[in-house]
């Protein structure tokens, strides 16, 4: 039997971080459909104009970021990605789209690999390029081919703002940080207009500015196997939260799950864990490390996965095993608000 994250589910999975006690009239909201996921904006304490001035500038922006990153339709990236596999030079003149390879680069080093846009042509296999939802497995030989060829950002080199690449299996895929991304560009936009208090949730991609009235913005954290919320936490001005999570694309086959989280050196989807949600401090590019560090988290290893969190700084993780232990950070644990019946689950606390 077979089983796919349709509209209302994908409503449901959207639920991972929500947003409570709101003001109702000293907050603004604007939503919208894009990165194919729900874009919820709050702005809090400003005029309707400009708030509503400011909203539509980051929607936007965020439809243009969509349009210029998507591997497989027609735009920038699916231009480079084709140049890639003809091996023909391509010339980059977006500075932003040439910075965002480059970081995509230096997070597959950070990462251990684990964290490898380049493997798009993998994820397509698996069905993960298509809104139809698969209902057979690959076939284990071009699964093993498309290992074999170790497609890696490290193949790709960048000169005068012309890309190439040495392996022409590589096809960049950016699905894994342009959420974050874009959030650390929502937060520049609203820096100009001087807006101090917002909300920005792409898809349970959260970045919080400044305050809701005089208390902390505060989310939820989904129930990985339950669209009721298992916590809530405050999140202070500045701070990215991000989830990976096994329910959100996935389908299955004889009863078992394969999600669109995969091990790149596998080439087979991540069976061990079924979410982790990180908190990743006000800096440079925060949106898209909260984007980007929950993936080696979630891949690697059960006994290295606090040592991977460890090595990339991430002092506050929350991880969901398949068993349903539940694995959290010290300072994870010190701020968190269990909502399910928690205490039927093995907390072991790091």
């Amino acid at each position: 039997m077979q089983k796919y994250t349709k509209p209302f589910l994908l409503i449901l999975a959207l639920l991972i971080i929500l947003t409570f006690n709101l003001q109702g009239n000293s907050i603004f909201q604007k939503k919208d459909y894009i990165f194919g996921t729900i874009v919820d904006i709050k702005i809090y304490g400003e005029s309707k104009e400009l708030a509503s001035e400011a909203s539509k500038e980051i929607l936007l922006n965020f439809r243009q970021l969509h349009k210029l990153l998507h591997p497989w339709r027609k735009g920038l990236m699916y231009e480079i990605n084709e140049a890639i596999y003809n091996q023909t030079p391509f010339l980059i003149d977006d500075q932003e789209v040439i910075s965002l390879i480059l970081r995509g680069q230096e997070y597959e080093k950070k990462t251990r690999g684990y964290f490898n846009p380049a493997i798009g042509k993998l994820v397509n296999l698996w069905g993960f390029h298509s809104e139809v939802p698969r209902n057979v497995m690959p076939a284990t030989k071009d699964i093993l081919e498309l290992v074999e060829a170790k497609p890696s950002m490290v193949n790709i080199t960048i000169i005068n703002n012309e890309l190439s690449s040495t392996n022409n299996i590589v096809q960049i895929d950016m699905g894994g940080y342009a959420k974050g991304f874009a959030l650390d560009r929502a937060k520049k936009i609203l820096e100009q207009y001087k807006i101090k208090n917002a909300l920005i949730n792409i898809g349970g991609n959260i970045m919080a500015l400044g305050m809701q009235g005089n208390k902390e913005w505060i989310v939820g954290i989904q129930d990985p196997r339950n669209p009721n919320l298992m916590a809530t936490i405050p999140l202070k001005p500045g701070w990215s939260i991000g989830t990976s999570g096994d329910y959100q694309k996935y389908f299955t086959v004889n009863g078992k799950r394969y999600s669109h989280i995969i091990n790149p050196y596998t080439g087979y989807p991540v069976s061990n864990t079924k979410s982790v949600t990180v908190l990743i401090p006000p800096g440079n590019n925060s949106g898209e490390k909260s984007d980007v560090y929950t993936n080696p988290i979630f891949i690697e290893d059960i006994s290295k996965k606090m040592q991977i969190a460890n090595d990339l700084e991430v002092s506050h993780y929350l991880i969901v095993l398949e068993n349903n232990e539940i694995l959290i950070s010290k300072e994870f644990n010190k701020i968190i608000m269990w909502q399910d019946k928690i205490d039927e689950r093995k907390i072991t606390i790091h």
